[in-house]
């Protein structure tokens, strides 16, 4: 008897391999609300964010349990709440020896782990030894473009995404952090509307916690600007794992730290300051593409999602106890809406006031 052959095509292939151990594009843009073009927000074009949703999940209730950046990107890393990562729950601080990154398993593990743009801080994270570690991997920021604003910085990230890929080793897995320094402030003040082609009738509403006038619409479509900025990036890092046929062994993660830096918003405690955009992609894993996902979750739970893809348990790790859970249950689900009937709540709070204040600066104060 003849034994039985099993074909399976290249991309049925790929997509076994991608179940198994993707590659990880994670994008984390700086002070970036739930504004986007899946989100129903006319004011600000995100194609490529809008492309993840479509392709992958779409999630309406996501959140960092702080709203400041040192103490939200803490979380990112150790999946545990601000209270739990010492100093590094707050701002402009140091982040523990005692705590391990994810990034920092991942690179012990053997992957290829990068970063472009920002990743932990403002603060200091150095070793035992006072040297300073790489908690979100190695730079690549060589790569630079002319700024479209005078307020905007000139980090060639999609570039420096390229520059990435052709280091990495043929035969393993990567892992790069996309962290854009947009749409944070300051603002070229009316950079939307003669940069962007914007029109301050593009905004129906103001928030009710704004005045509504010209100064404060055209504050919004400056802030609109850097995020398209933000997002013409992550459209260039797509085309160009799809030029490498990498697309669809790619777990590809979009957000941000934190709500938009206005008042109200960054530094405090409310929906606009927590609430964050949220899109996952990975075909090799994902069924029924295109949910809108209603489940709460949290930034506790991106160590613990992202270690499980990896093929990494906790335990080996050598990370303390995570708190948050992955989203495995919920990616490789058939349904919309509340996927996980626990996931009902979550959890927020406020840091210190700080000088930094919630990162406003003129027009709106």
């Amino acid at each position: 008897m003849k034994p039985l052959l099993f074909l399976l095509t290249i991309t049925q292939l790929n997509f076994a391999i991608a179940a198994e151990r993707p590659n990880i594009l994670f994008a984390i843009a700086d002070d970036w609300g739930a504004h986007a073009g899946a989100y129903g927000t006319p004011w600000v074009k995100t194609p490529a964010f809008d492309r993840i949703a479509k392709e992958g999940l779409l999630f309406t209730h996501a959140y960092t349990p702080v709203a400041k950046c040192a103490p939200s990107r803490a979380i990112v890393l150790t999946g545990r709440h601000a209270w739990q990562n010492e100093e590094a729950g707050n701002h402009m601080a140091y982040f523990p020896a005692k705590l391990k990154s994810w990034p920092e398993v991942l690179t012990e593990k053997g992957w290829h782990m990068g970063i472009t743009g920002k990743g932990w801080g403002p603060g200091i994270a150095n070793d035992v030894d006072g040297k300073p570690r790489k908690i979100t991997g190695k730079p690549f920021d060589k790569r630079k473009a002319p700024a479209p604003t005078s307020e905007m910085g000139n980090t060639d990230y999609a570039a420096n995404f390229i520059d990435f890929l052709n280091a990495a080793p043929k035969d393993g897995s990567w892992c790069f952090w996309y962290g854009s320094t947009e749409p944070h402030r300051g603002y070229e003040y009316e950079s939307g509307v003669k940069k962007g082609g914007k029109k301050l009738s593009d905004i129906q509403k103001v928030p009710d916690y704004l005045p509504d006038d010209d100064i404060v619409r055209n504050d919004i479509l400056d802030y609109a600007f850097e995020v398209e900025h933000t997002d013409n990036h992550l459209a260039r890092m797509i085309a160009e794992l799809e030029k490498r046929g990498q697309l669809d062994n790619t777990l590809i993660i979009v957000t941000a730290d934190h709500g938009m830096p206005f008042p109200r918003g960054k530094g405090y405690a409310y929906e606009d300051s927590n609430h964050v955009p949220l899109a996952v992609r990975f075909p090799g894993g994902l069924k029924k593409p295109g949910r809108v996902i209603d489940d709460f979750v949290n930034f506790t739970d991106l160590a613990a999602t992202i270690l499980d893809y990896a093929g990494v348990a906790e335990k080996d790790s050598g990370m303390m106890s995570i708190t948050g859970k992955s989203w495995r249950p919920i990616l490789e689900s058939e349904k919309a809406g509340r996927v996980i009937a626990e996931r009902d709540h979550t959890l927020i709070g406020k840091e210190r006031n700080t000088h930094f204040g919630n990162g406003s600066q003129r027009p709106c104060q």
